[in-house]
């Protein structure tokens, strides 16, 4: 009897919003049995445990996604005797910027920067475009040998870049028609430009691959509407299809950015002038030799090297997480819109 009078007050008290919560809770536990008691004491406890535990896991998490990029600004940023002492793990204990100051003077950092945003945003722009042509024409049109082509595509992401490396330097070496011109295109930006022109730069099988599966998913109705209107296919790709897929073209764009920012294979294959950030990064040791002690045979120990090339990594990738840190939101959204999950 007790227990269905407590039962009507708590209903009663919801309806009016007459009673606390905590008051709810106390005439509950009373009109509840033994085994709903524990119940309640097991998960009252898990409540409080949880966002304890759920914080120590993120954390951890946290700390050992960022350890590398932590110890990469610590070490930049200390004196080489720091990396002698024992006691320095974090914090420097003789904190200067003459490291980085070097560095930079031994990659030639701006004027290389300089060549690297010009060769990885122009390939970048012109692959992105590139590729979502093929993309679309995938994804909308049905020819025969499509499901073969496609499967090139597929082709393409699955065999590694160390396969097709000669044949493309020997073509570019001897570029033109036989009998009529030979170009040399080694060591030219057009090396670079040629491919993703063509949709078969650095992973642009995978990019097709997103395309394709992003026009796939938009209704057909906007492109029966551009017909009607006197629009043929390209003309609705440009005007109808391009801007209802600017998702898909952020997600593709940041990709081919940070594989051509990171690239060293491709462009030490054909590049023996052209500076790059990767490959000044790989060449930073002679680099270091040659322009802080004029000498490339003198030794450096591999300790004192950590602060130099520690400073190197953390000017490489300052620029695109400096991007990143702009366009992270679409970017996320991008991923979620343009056929990679789900």
């Amino acid at each position: 009897m007790a227990d269905a009078t407590n039962v009507s007050a708590i209903e009663a008290a919801d309806e009016t919003g007459s009673m606390s919560s905590r008051e709810a809770r106390r005439l509950r536990s009373a009109s509840a049995s033994a085994g709903e008691r524990r119940y309640m004491r097991r998960k009252a406890l898990a409540d409080k445990v949880w966002p304890f535990f759920r914080a120590v896991i993120l954390i951890g998490l946290g700390f050992v996604i960022m350890y590398p990029l932590i110890y990469m600004i610590s070490c930049a940023f200390r004196d080489r005797a720091d990396m002698s002492d024992p006691t320095v793990m974090w914090i420097p204990r003789h904190f200067t910027l003459k490291v980085i100051a070097e560095t930079i003077d031994a990659m030639d950092y701006w004027k290389t920067l300089g060549n690297t945003l010009l060769l990885n945003i122009g390939c970048s722009l012109v692959q992105v475009f590139s590729c979502a042509l093929t993309g679309y024409g995938f994804a909308r049109f049905r020819f025969k040998g499509s499901r073969l082509l496609f499967g090139i595509v597929i082709m393409m992401i699955l065999v590694p870049p160390q396969v097709i490396s000669l044949p493309l330097y020997t073509q570019f070496r001897y570029f033109g028609i036989k009998g009529l011109f030979s170009l040399n295109l080694i060591d030219s930006r057009l090396t670079m430009y040629l491919p993703a022109l063509t949709a078969n730069g650095i992973r642009a099988g995978l990019m097709i691959y997103i395309f394709r599966q992003f026009f796939r998913g938009m209704p057909r109705e906007l492109e029966d509407a551009a017909y009607i209107d006197g629009c043929g296919p390209f003309r609705t790709f440009l005007s109808v299809m391009l801007p209802n897929a600017s998702a898909a073209l952020l997600t593709v764009f940041l990709f081919s950015v940070v594989w051509y920012w990171n690239d060293y294979y491709v462009s030490s294959t054909f590049f023996t002038d052209t500076k790059t950030i990767a490959l000044m990064l790989t060449n930073l040791d002679n680099e270091l030799k040659m322009n802080l002690f004029n000498d490339p045979t003198v030794q450096i120990s591999p300790r004192d090297q950590i602060v130099w090339k520690e400073a190197g990594c953390l000017l490489s990738i300052a620029p695109v997480l400096i991007m990143y840190v702009f366009l992270q939101k679409h970017f996320t959204e991008g991923i979620e819109r343009s056929g990679i999950v789900g």
